[in-house]
């Protein structure tokens, strides 16, 4: 769709006039991010821009002034993405459609190194983003057991250190850069104690008589 307005009537001969012919994505998730761009022509000195989205909640523009710019869309559907342009005497108006779809699904697995472990070793445990949509954020808690101290070493990466014996569970969830959240993923470790020092050793000192340790008397 191209129309072409002229914004001021004078008496001119053939003149140069602003082309436009707007791109956009063919298609987004909702949350996620294009570039539309006016790809203009013959703008002059003081062209104008004017992004806008029909229907008009369907998504946003980082700035609709600008020839180049970001649309974020907010909404499922197709959407029409249409650009008014002028260069102070022609008024160029032109659009390009984006089909917006639902967000595609965020999720997570959660793993334990190791998943049996004895009081006083070091457990690390890792989360990490396995859906279509990547999980920027990924927080580790503990949800059952004896409670434990988690360290974040790095993001979807903790590590504890088991004070008593027990079964530790432990949950993840996930977010995207949008907010959208992952369902949670958990691990079970299990915890023994840890072996105590060897008391059974043997210091029979029965002077080699395999019957008792007396001596023998002599004759």
């Amino acid at each position: 769709m191209l129309l072409c307005v002229m914004a001021v009537a004078l008496t001119v001969g053939a003149c140069t006039r602003i082309s436009i012919e707007p791109s956009c994505p063919e298609e987004l998730v909702v949350g996620g991010l294009g570039e539309v761009a006016a790809n203009e022509k013959n703008p002059g000195a003081i062209a104008t821009y004017l992004w806008e989205v029909f229907p008009p909640d369907s998504g946003t523009f980082a700035d609709p002034s600008r020839p180049i710019t970001t649309f974020e869309a907010l909404r499922e559907g197709e959407v029409v993405i249409r650009l008014t342009a002028s260069d102070g005497l022609w008024q160029m108006i032109s659009a390009c459609t984006t089909r917006i779809s639902g967000q595609a699904p965020v999720a997570v697995s959660l793993t334990a190194d190791p998943t049996a472990a004895e009081v006083g070793a070091t457990v690390t445990l890792t989360c990490q983003s396995v859906g279509q949509t990547t999980a920027s954020e990924r927080n580790i808690t503990q949800v059952d057991g004896p409670t434990t101290e988690l360290v974040e070493v790095s993001t979807g990466v903790a590590e504890f250190t088991p004070a008593e014996a027990g079964s530790f569970t432990f949950s993840c969830i996930g977010a995207s850069a949008q907010g959208a959240q992952s369902p949670a993923a958990q691990v079970a470790v299990s915890v023994s104690a840890a072996p105590g020092p060897n008391g059974n050793e043997n210091d029979n000192d029965n002077g080699g008589s395999p019957g008792g340790g007396g001596r023998r008397k002599p004759r």
